[in-house]
């Protein structure tokens, strides 16, 4: 399930105008792009009241399964995969 470059462009764009100070990418999807059922993301710097309305922007555009890790949510878990990950925006 590879996902154009220009969509994750747009992902992007979508979680900075939200707040993100950092994006990264984690989970199989960093391993094994072609075959990873979704795409997990990790997110730094956007507000918790913030967080539902990005989800939904994200869905808009990539019209697939994904996950939206927040630091500011799951600090422990976010530090965890944050180790292996691929960065989109820092």
């Amino acid at each position: 399930m590879k996902i154009s470059r220009k969509k994750l462009e747009t992902v992007v764009e979508i979680l900075k105008n939200f707040g993100a100070a950092r994006i990264i990418v984690f989970g199989s999807y960093v391993s094994s792009p072609d075959t990873a059922r979704d795409i997990d993301l990790g997110v730094e710097g956007i507000p918790l009241s913030r967080l539902g309305a990005a989800e939904m922007a994200i869905y808009r555009v990539l019209r697939r399964p994904f996950d939206l890790v927040s630091r500011e949510e799951t600090p422990e878990f976010f530090a965890l995969i944050a180790k292996n990950s691929g960065t989109l925006y820092e």
